[in-house]
């Protein structure tokens, strides 16, 4: 079995909202790594280290990470229409839209069930007159709930817009959108992440160290580097006949989606067959 790295994403969390740590537990110690346990991955910008005690990053976020603690993972995102949208995609709050646009629609890279979304724009007064609609392949454009939302700070809300089945596309409309800065739609967070995971053998390659379970859930990728597999990697031995891996979670999950990654230059084991 070539099952080597896993993410499974999930908008069922702590909160959507307000991921929050105790800062009266003795931190972590490992790096790259926050909480009391060191089970929360560090997200931060520039791979610069994050706050031992609530994983808060002083460069800021990862740009494919977001919201509280840098935790949530980013859907990308194409602009729909033939205007300059530079300012969109550029990853950065500072930059916003300037002209009369009342209007922005963008494409999922994947479609996924909406839980919730983050916005940012330039001016305060402007905040809540933004509504936000989503629509799949099959279904007209539907409006999220406006009384869902909670503003962070002056010019940035959270809205919360949980769909039953996939959306492809996202609309915001209204007169916020002459000032919008920054669209972030959640796309889940990794609940795989140092859970209890067991494989039904190993690949004994050099020694037992290698190729082990929680390898698939130690929120590392590997890269070039041949060596990276075997230490980033899992990997039933060839001869199991009937192989398996499972992971445990610490407390139920949704489950919305999975990613799987291969070992680099072995891409044919994720053909089905």
């Amino acid at each position: 079995m070539y099952l080597l790295k896993l993410v499974i994403l999930t908008y069922f969390t702590l909160t959507a909202f307000s991921l929050s740590f105790s800062i009266d537990q003795t931190p972590c110690t490992s790096d790259g790594w926050f909480g009391a346990n060191c089970e929360y991955q560090c997200h931060c910008a520039g791979s610069a280290p994050c706050d031992k005690h609530d994983g808060s990053c002083s460069s800021g976020c990862h740009q494919d990470w977001f919201g509280p603690a840098c935790q949530y993972a980013r859907m990308g995102f194409t602009v729909n229409g033939n205007f300059n949208s530079g300012w969109l995609t550029d990853n950065k709050d500072t930059t916003c839209n300037r002209g009369t646009l009342r209007s922005v629609t963008v494409t999922l890279d994947t479609p996924i069930p909406l839980t919730w979304l983050r916005v940012v724009i330039s001016d305060a007064v402007n905040l809540n007159m933004m509504f936000i609609s989503y629509r799949n392949e099959s279904s007209p454009y539907t409006e999220c709930p406006e009384s869902n939302t909670a503003e962070i700070n002056r010019v940035t809300i959270d809205i919360s817009c949980p769909t039953e089945y996939p959306v492809t596309s996202v609309t915001l409309s209204g007169q916020g959108v002459n000032y919008l800065c920054s669209l972030y739609i959640s796309a889940g967070r990794n609940v795989a992440l140092a859970q209890r995971a067991k494989q039904s053998s190993w690949f004994n390659y050099l020694d037992r160290k290698h190729f082990l379970a929680e390898h698939a859930v130690d929120g590392q990728v590997p890269n070039n580097a041949r060596s990276s597999n075997f230490l980033t990697c899992t990997h039933t031995d060839p001869g199991d006949k009937s192989p398996w891996w499972n992971v445990s979670f610490t407390q139920p999950v949704e489950i919305t989606r999975f990613i799987l990654e291969n070992r680099r230059g072995k891409e044919r084991h994720l053909q089905a067959g």
